[in-house]
């Protein structure tokens, strides 16, 4: 069988890091039968929570369902050490979950000073070459894609893009002669297959529950949300933000919002949950929230509509489709009265419109999950790296 090595951020047991994480357990869930996968990560959560895992051995190889994952301390994480278990391995085929995370970088320059043995190696950016993303922290990403430019540490890869707007993202940045290969990010085989849409909460008139499910942080625009409600002083609302709290300075800011919020509004600050639990609640709720700044896919839209919540987001994503579906709305952020009267819309939504709506985001997230096109997609970038004549 051959040997697939990953290198990621971060992987299970985590429940923080976000849909990165996501991408690599699936890839892993649906190609066990076919590739033999290990995985180097770091051992611990996410940014925000750097407390090693007690639930599996750091510096050492660890079997964790389908995989074997190397949970690397920060000392590990040199171009020296991650060739030595590069060499352990001796894979056929490298994938990348990202461009900048540290395990994907030690292994370039590892790889750019010939430690390693010259194998076919992908690369998925996950939305981190989109301008939204290149803005944050824009002063260090563009030092780094600059060193790594004069260094030649991307020279030779297989790109892999989720979307046609991605692969122009790539070109945009490392050239246009690239032509990454097109692959949507892998989703499980199936969210909560037993759902049925009258387990929903009934919707009466005049009262919703909204959901806030993601990590708290500027990217994701928790604030502007909260900034609609202080405008929503009729009806009555239920907020529930789910999530770990991972810029602190920026939380602060919501929380100071959420103290000037109108009466009407009742606001549940949940923190961070398991995978099974925050689709309990995004079941128990009615909308799910998100005015993200962008998002590569966002697996929280699958789950959301899997669960039978109808979405409300910005048009930065690759659902705007849910406008045309009845199972939602894809907003321009720039457009904050149509913001308000859908929040407004919602509110006043009666049960039966609810209803069609949620049967709708459901059969929109079934139909994406059973799409044999997905699997088969990345099943084509695996096995253009691993017949690629090197």
């Amino acid at each position: 069988m051959k040997k697939i090595l990953v290198f990621c951020d971060f992987y299970l047991p985590s429940v923080k890091s976000g849909g990165g994480m996501w991408t690599v357990a699936n890839l892993v869930e649906r190609f066990c039968d076919r590739y033999e996968f290990f995985i180097i990560t770091r051992n611990y959560d996410s940014p925000g929570d750097t407390k090693p895992y007690d639930s599996v051995t750091t510096n050492e190889w660890n079997g964790v369902f389908n995989a074997n994952v190397y949970y690397a301390d920060a000392a590990e994480l040199t171009p020296k050490r991650i060739a030595e278990l590069f060499n352990e391995v001796a894979p056929d085929c490298v994938f990348m979950n990202s461009v900048f995370s540290t395990p994907v970088v030690k292994y370039l320059f590892a790889r750019r000073a010939g430690l390693v043995a010259d194998t076919p190696s992908v690369i998925a950016p996950c939305g981190e070459l989109s301008e939204g993303a290149l803005r944050s922290k824009r002063f260090k990403k563009k030092a780094y894609l600059t060193l790594a430019r004069i260094r030649g540490l991307y020279a030779g890869l297989i790109w892999k893009a989720t979307t046609e707007l991605e692969a122009t993202e790539i070109q945009s940045v490392f050239g246009k002669e690239l032509k990454p290969l097109l692959a949507p990010d892998l989703t499980p085989k199936s969210i909560l297959p037993g759902l049925d849409i009258s387990q929903k909460p009934f919707k009466q008139s005049g009262k919703v529950d909204l959901i806030f499910l993601s990590r708290i942080v500027p990217k994701k625009n928790l604030r502007y949300l909260l900034e609609l409600l202080l405008s929503c002083d009729e009806g009555s609302i239920r907020l529930r933000i789910v999530g770990p709290q991972e810029d602190e300075a920026y939380w602060r800011e919501c929380e100071a919002l959420i103290a000037k919020l109108p009466a009407n509004i009742t606001v549940d600050v949940v923190g961070t949950v398991e995978y099974v639990r925050g689709l309990e609640l995004m079941r128990e709720s009615h909308f799910f929230v998100l005015p993200t700044l962008n998002e590569n896919f966002g697996y929280v839209f699958v789950e959301s509509m899997a669960a039978g919540s109808p979405i409300i987001t910005s048009d930065q994503t690759v659902w705007s489709s849910v406008n045309n579906k009845n199972a939602g709305w894809a907003i321009p952020l720039n457009k904050s009265d149509l913001w308000l009267s859908t929040i407004k819309n919602c509110i006043e939504m009666d049960n039966d419109r609810f209803a069609s709506m949620a049967a709708s985001a459901r059969s929109v997230a079934n139909d994406w999950l059973s799409d044999a096109r997905h699997e088969e997609a990345t099943a084509t970038v695996l096995a253009t790296a691993l017949n690629t004549a090197r």
